[in-house]
């Protein structure tokens, strides 16, 4: 990744990260910070970090050589730099990732641009496009691109606000425990928004009451007089809003300082929002009650940002899902394709299978799921629960693929399922062996699974075949 929104001084780096210059003029300013050699322009501050399958201080020196002004490094590495680089900058630092972090709580105090951070277990991506919907129209708005949300893609983002951005919108991703401490530091927000709290991540964050209180640490973060948006049905959340001593407002379908009112879900959804300001009625063919849900954490945040409520309205009736979130394809003959399967959790699993049986009316309707991934110990006992939820849904029929169809399969038919009505499978080759025949059968297709099961491909062949 590369930020532009340069001049980043020397002086500010080593004040932000408590580095140490090794080598090079204290009064360098870089044009862009960079992560990534590949994207390397002439006077960036390259940072180097480290993965799974990758060593970035292996790739200073090369940076250098390429026209980098200058470069981060680990104070547990050596480096020969040779002489024809010598002029140029070397700051030593703890920990890089963490410098990243440093560099951009540095930058947001140099532009305390106006900023929304949203985080939860799902719908952060729907409720940045949504408030991106809606700010776009006054004026520059920096918005985290796709799902650039985690350690290293938040602190760029901001790292990238210029003085001419009105707004900025970012999204906080997190996996592990202790990460949403950087992220909340980097982004320093003016609102903050906690979309949903569900059993997402498990492996890493070990259980829904960890995860509550990880994603809160984003409203721990909030600027002075700053708002923290949350959803009001939340047991995970209470007891922490109880303790917030910082504003609070709440959002439900029909609790909260902005609920939802006269719902009419199906072809054409509609609803109105109703809240502090009034009420104002949305239209959109945007599929799900939890984007009405959705559509209510953007609200009150672009409220709290000045929004005239008629300019919300408008912007969120523009809204356009993001690819791969219940994104509908027309196919012929009038049938239709959800395709969702950029994510999967148990949150997002009930609502997709919700969505699909407000949205087929009399049209017949499969559903083809893939397994839910990182659920660590949970997984078998939420894939059952799943199974049950699927079992009590008003849908012709469901394919199951991936490690977890038995479990599926026992909460399934616990819960009542029709057994005829179900087909399991290993492999998505032997799915498609058995959906190649049956597939235009059906005038609603929903295809959901985790983005590891790479449940694309089974689209990609229905939208060949039919």
């Amino acid at each position: 990744m590369r930020s532009e929104a340069g001049p980043y001084t020397v002086n500010d780096i080593l004040e932000s990260t408590s580095g140490i210059l090794l080598q090079g003029r204290a009064d360098t300013a870089f044009d862009g910070i960079c992560t990534d050699t590949r994207e390397l322009a002439p006077n960036d501050l390259f940072v180097p970090l480290t993965g799974q399958n990758f060593n970035g201080n292996s790739f200073v020196i090369p940076a250098l050589d390429a026209g980098a002004g200058g470069s981060l490094v680990n104070c547990d590495v050596q480096l020969e730099i040779p002489y024809h680089l010598s002029d140029h900058v070397l700051i030593q630092v703890q920990d890089t990732l963490r410098s990243l972090t440093d560099l951009a709580s540095t930058h947001r105090k140099i532009y305390p641009t106006p900023l929304i951070a949203i985080t939860g277990s799902s719908g952060k991506t729907t409720v940045k496009e949504m408030i991106g919907s809606v700010l776009r129209k006054h004026g520059p708005v920096r918005i985290t691109l796709g799902n650039l949300n985690n350690l290293i893609g938040l602190p760029m983002t901001v790292l990238d606000i210029r003085r001419d951005h009105k707004f900025a919108v970012v999204e906080a991703g997190i996996n592990r425990l202790g990460e949403m401490d950087l992220l909340a530091k980097a982004a320093s927000p003016n609102v903050a928004v906690i979309t949903s709290i569900g059993q997402a991540h498990l492996e890493g964050l070990g259980s829904l009451e960890n995860i509550a209180i990880e994603k809160f640490k984003l409203l721990q973060g909030l600027v002075p007089g700053g708002l923290g948006i949350v959803p009001e049905d939340s047991e995970a959340l209470r007891k922490l809003r109880e303790r917030f001593s910082g504003r609070i407002v709440t959002f439900g379908q029909s609790r909260g300082d902005f609920k939802a009112d006269n719902i009419k879900l199906g072809v054409e959804t509609a609803f109105e929002i109703v809240g502090p300001f009034g009420r104002t009625e949305i239209k959109w063919n945007v599929l799900g009650l939890h984007n009405i849900l959705n559509s209510l954490a953007a609200c009150a945040a672009c409220l709290e940002l000045k929004i005239p409520i008629e300019d919300i309205r408008e912007g969120l009736q523009n809204f356009r899902p993001p690819e791969l979130r219940m994104d509908v394809k027309d196919l012929r003959d009038s049938r239709k394709l959800i395709r969702d399967f950029y994510n999967a959790n148990p949150l997002s699993m009930k609502a997709a299978l919700e969505a699909l049986t407000y949205y087929r009316e009399k049209r017949s309707a499969i559903a083809i799921l893939g397994d839910m991934m990182e659920l660590g110990d949970h997984a078998a006992e939420l894939h059952e629960e799943i199974g049950a939820f699927a079992g009590k849904a008003c849908i012709d029929r469901i394919v199951y693929i991936g490690a977890f169809r038995d479990d599926f399969a026992r909460g399934f038919l616990s819960s009542g399922g029709d057994d005829s009505t179900l087909r399991l499978f290993s492999d998505k080759k032997r799915a498609w062996e058995f959906l190649r025949g049956s597939i235009s059968d059906f005038q609603l297709i929903l295809v959901k699974g985790s983005r590891a099961m790479k449940m694309e491909l089974i689209a990609d062949q229905i939208e060949r075949e039919i």
